[in-house]
């Protein structure tokens, strides 16, 4: 179900472009999962955290936790080295850039400390697992290290087998139900929703 559609546009001009790319990435989960039972969708979310802010692109709530999926933007091309460094072809330059799965994971982080603080069950969240997805625009080149592709990066239309298969793995690997039941995630996504602050 989706809980959260994007924000109305309010950027300007040279924004639009991001917009557009937003707006696919919300058209695909929206295709796939607008009567999901099983995943509820929150796009362009904003919560505060202490003195910082949770900053998702888009987040989507499962019986076994939260999935982050973070958008990176346009480039010509990416190459990630096999320590670690990533660096995007802009206009035949390589320009070094900050690890896109560590920041997906920091938002998630941030996003978590802000429930720990939020709910009256202490801990509660500890049981709840949270992944990050990067997707990354179907026409853009990926030079993946020798070890291969990562777990954690897809193209935009890879997204829909790579939650699949994710799912599957927590079914296949939990011993109990997941902690979040579909009340609770409704109830979760309501609040994120309520906590929603736009222009943060």
């Amino acid at each position: 179900m989706i809980f959260k559609e994007l924000d109305p546009f309010r950027g300007e001009a040279r924004d639009v472009a991001a917009r557009l790319v937003a707006d696919r990435m919300a058209y695909y989960l929206r295709r796939y999962y607008r009567r999901s039972h099983d995943i509820d969708v929150l796009n362009h979310l904003h919560v505060p955290s202490g003195n910082s802010v949770a900053r998702v692109d888009h987040l989507l709530l499962h019986s076994h936790g939260l999935l982050l999926i973070s958008r990176l933007a346009g480039s010509d091309g990416l190459r990630i080295d096999g320590d670690g460094h990533w660096q995007r072809l802009d206009l035949g330059q390589l320009v070094g850039i900050g690890s896109p799965i560590t920041h997906a994971y920091v938002q998630g982080l941030l996003l978590k400390s802000f429930l720990d603080r939020s709910v009256q069950q202490r801990g509660f969240f500890d049981q709840v697992e949270i992944d990050v997805l990067v997707v990354v625009q179907d026409e853009v080149d990926i030079t993946w290290p020798v070890s291969g592709a990562l777990a954690e990066v897809c193209k935009r239309e890879e997204v829909f087998d790579r939650v699949t298969r994710r799912l599957d793995q927590f079914r296949a690997s939990a011993t109990e139900p997941g902690p979040l039941t579909q009340t609770e995630r409704q109830l979760l996504a309501d609040f994120l929703c309520r906590s929603h602050r736009p222009g943060a």
